[in-house]
């Protein structure tokens, strides 16, 4: 016998909006109040009203104040894992009505870095531990997968860690760490060169001044005293890139893992940066937490994997 749910007793305070949810779900993921209150273009007094709402409707206090910082109280801490778990089930009907993400599709988001190598390697394991279900690939510049990510268009973002502005309501689990890389033909003359000549003398192509990778080699030229080179190019595309680098004597900013296997072809070469600070942190961006064994969920079990299993045979 099936006991039809009364949801008029559910143990729920009468009041508590969505508005609320995402309130303290956002001044969470913050840290401050301010914070918060930028992110979702309200004013600070109106987003404190909204978490004393919360607190009164619940009857807990979910943040104590230190300064400026709202730092979860236990029982924050418990209340957003039920927070998050309520939107992610929410958001998921939604689109199941909408009909926004066909079952068995997970959406992930590429930045270069691992679209070429790192990437295919695991969503081969993929569909073969789910062979009912599919991976949707979409590549572009960082702001705009965020923007896909928080609009529930893709499901989860694999590429370097985006910066600490555009984090909130975002979590980053880190995978490993990749270099920036300065590269050029095969036998180019800069590869005999101290890098300082090679970069006076050449022309160079850098990343888009929007990617993650450009701030570092900003800083990078910088401290070469060379941060009044102007670059003929710019772009973290392949391609283009390749092309312009076989055809002509033009050096490229560009992280390890665009440019891995044709480095390891031999069809491009990098030159000796002696810098231990050209690189960052890769890994995944999710929105929510996933349900467990979820088809999202399982792609980033095997991201990590992939990475223990490369550790393990360092």
């Amino acid at each position: 016998m099936i006991l039809a749910k009364n949801y008029n007793q559910m143990n729920i305070p009468n009041g508590l909006k969505l508005r609320h949810l995402e309130a303290f779900l956002t001044v969470a993921e913050a840290g401050t109040i301010s914070a918060a209150a930028r992110q979702r273009n309200v004013s600070q007094p109106a987003l404190s009203k909204t978490i004393s709402e919360l607190e009164g409707l619940l009857g807990a206090h979910l943040f104590e104040r230190t300064g400026r910082r709202a730092v979860l109280t236990p029982a924050g801490e418990n209340f957003r894992a039920h927070a998050r778990a309520a939107l992610q089930s929410l958001e998921a009907g939604v689109r199941d009505l909408s009909g926004q993400v066909a079952a068995g599709l997970v959406k992930v988001g590429l930045l270069p870095t691992v679209a070429g190598g790192f990437f295919p390697s695991v969503a081969l394991a993929f569909s073969q531990a789910r062979p009912d279900a599919r991976i949707g690939i979409i590549t572009g510049p960082n702001h705009y997968l965020l923007e896909r990510l928080r609009g529930g268009k893709i499901d989860l973002m694999v590429g370097r860690m985006p910066r600490a502005a555009d984090m909130a309501g975002l979590s980053f689990e880190y995978l490993y760490d990749e270099p920036i890389l300065l590269v050029a033909r095969a036998g180019h003359p800069a590869l005999d060169l101290p890098v300082t000549d090679a970069l006076l003398r050449y022309p160079l192509i850098l990343p888009n001044p929007g990617a993650i990778i450009r701030q570092s080699v900003d800083q990078y030229l910088a401290a070469m005293g060379l941060s009044d080179l102007t670059p003929v190019f710019e772009t973290v595309a392949l391609p283009a890139a390749q092309t312009l680098l076989e055809g002509s004597e033009m050096l490229w900013f560009i992280s390890r893992g665009v440019v891995a296997r044709e480095i390891a072809r031999g069809s491009l070469a990098a030159l000796d940066l002696k810098s231990d600070y050209m690189a960052g942190a890769v890994g995944l961006t999710r929105k929510f937490t996933f349900d467990e064994d979820s088809h999202a969920d399982l792609l980033a079990r095997l991201l990590h994997r992939r990475v223990e299993e490369d550790c393990a045979r360092r």
